[in-house]
């Protein structure tokens, strides 16, 4: 699942601070529209069920409750943590996005209690009118109570409309703040495995028409992305999976290549096949000057290196295991002879 969020070995075995701020803040956003989607989805089955006349008060307990357990609260809070309690820059878009869906859980909890009123105390009323034999001096309340049911019944069929409405509104609000997040490869990478998901919200080929909406005609664009933040988080393998869909998209792109052999260097390393590993090294050396080759790439492959020389000689005495230590100092010097790097951040 895209939340599972890992740091891959930086320079200096950490990420910068600023980066880290941003990872998180990106993790926030991808929860975000992850509790968007399934609560767009949820009101629309409630909605309709609303319609039918066959909405239930339970039924409610999974949009919106008061235990803080619901789809409705998490995402209020959500979007309160970030766009209101962070000290982050917040667009006018994200404002106007978070106070809509505060009002929505508002009204939602309002109908809440109407529906209560009418599914829990309306058969009780109508069960004592019908019988009618309650005290003259009562009848005052009596019929209070059944003011209150009527004023109880208009309001909650008055707030799944403005709840249906604001869903509308928001929904061509979340589309515009989709744009502003178009960089964020967590998102990207979970729009990939929750393409059912929006395709329940948006529709049939929603994957397809999203991406377009995004990046217009680079369509490799957000296989990158989420290649890259896939090898951040250190699962390589779909690294691998997600690189090679762009490279597909846009055959022939070097850094793509040079990507998709770094990421299966670093996958057999960790599958305890240190040969293919450094072959897989060897062919990234080959892109050297052809590709952007980041400080922190070349400290990945450094570090390998260093550990294949540390652990094998100590185990094994075999001529296999001496050439392989010897092929993993010819790669370390190659690293070393490179020009220097332009920066040891990863690339966003």
């Amino acid at each position: 699942m895209a939340s599972d969020y890992k740091i891959a070995p930086g320079v200096n075995g950490k990420m910068e601070d600023n980066d880290l701020i941003q990872k998180e803040r990106d993790r926030q956003i991808m929860e975000i529209v992850r509790h968007f989607l399934l609560t767009v989805v949820t009101f629309r089955q409630q909605y309709q069920n609303y319609k039918l006349g066959s909405l239930q008060f339970a039924d409610l307990a999974k949009l919106v409750d008061d235990r803080g357990q619901s789809l409705l609260y998490a995402l209020k809070e959500l979007s309160h943590a970030l766009y209101r309690r962070s000290s982050a820059i917040i667009s006018e878009k994200e404002q106007i996005f978070d106070l809509t869906i505060g009002s929505i859980f508002h009204l939602a909890m309002k109908i809440r209690e109407d529906l209560y009123q009418l599914e829990i105390y309306g058969p009780k009323y109508r069960a004592l009118i019908e019988k009618g034999n309650y005290p003259p001096q009562q009848e005052n309340l009596v019929r209070q109570f059944q003011g209150i049911l009527s004023r109880a019944e208009k309001s909650f069929q008055e707030g799944m409309e403005e709840i249906a409405v604001l869903t509308k509104d928001v929904f061509r609000q979340f589309k515009e703040l989709l744009f502003e997040y178009r960089e964020n490869g967590l998102l990207i990478r979970f729009f990939l495995e929750e393409t059912n998901l929006l395709q329940e919200v948006k529709g049939k080929d929603a994957l397809k028409k999203l991406f377009r909406t995004l990046y217009g005609p680079d369509e490799a664009q957000p296989y990158r992305l989420a290649g890259e933040s896939y090898f951040r988080s250190a699962f390589y393998n779909k690294a691998i999976q997600t690189f090679s869909q762009a490279l597909e998209i846009s055959p022939g792109d070097e850094s793509l290549q040079f990507k998709i052999n770094l990421s299966q260097g670093m996958e057999q390393f960790y599958a305890f096949d240190p040969l293919q590993a450094l072959n897989f090294f060897e062919k990234c050396l080959s892109l050297a000057g052809k590709v952007e080759f980041l400080e922190i790439y070349r400290a990945m492959i450094g570090k390998v290196c260093q550990k294949i020389q540390e652990e094998i000689p100590g185990r094994r005495k075999s001529d296999q295991h001496r050439d392989l230590v010897k092929k993993a100092q010819s790669l370390q010097r190659q690293l070393e002879d490179l020009p220097p790097a332009a920066s040891d951040i990863y690339p966003t």
